[in-house]
């Protein structure tokens, strides 16, 4: 009797072991997935930033932002679309839509980073650095 109940619990355990392990797992390979999608779109953000080349990047950026839509949490999916509705009406020539070009770009990284674990980032969209390097 007592070794039926020692199996019992015995298989128990393992499943609970293997049920555990499973879910750690997924987590794991969603983690990495994100964080790759978070990589390609921020790479691809530079369409965005003026004086960079984005001749063939405009559709890069498109996959990515459809990726990012299966894979990121609603914060980050919102902090893309406010920087998209931005830069959809942009006027290179109007200072405060610049400011708040740039303001959108650099949140759309703090919430990724938020989310990839950061999560008590101080970092502030001010923080962020648009610059280039002189040829």
């Amino acid at each position: 009797m007592w070794a039926a109940i020692a199996l019992v619990i015995s298989a128990i355990i393992a499943v609970l072991g293997y049920s555990f392990n499973h879910r750690l797992s997924q987590k794991t390979e969603a983690l990495a997935k994100k964080k790759q999608v978070y990589e390609e779109i921020s790479a691809s953000l530079s369409i965005f930033v003026c004086g960079r080349d984005a001749t063939n990047r405009r559709k890069g950026f498109l996959d990515e932002y459809a990726k990012l839509w299966l894979w990121a949490p609603d914060p980050v999916v919102q902090a893309a679309n406010e920087l998209l509705h931005i830069m959809i009406e942009f006027d290179a020539s109007d200072n405060q839509q610049q400011r708040d070009a740039k303001r959108a770009y650099a949140d759309f990284m703090i919430e990724m980073r938020r989310d990839l674990g950061f999560s008590k980032t101080v970092l502030k969209h001010s923080e962020y650095i648009f610059g280039g390097f002189g040829d």
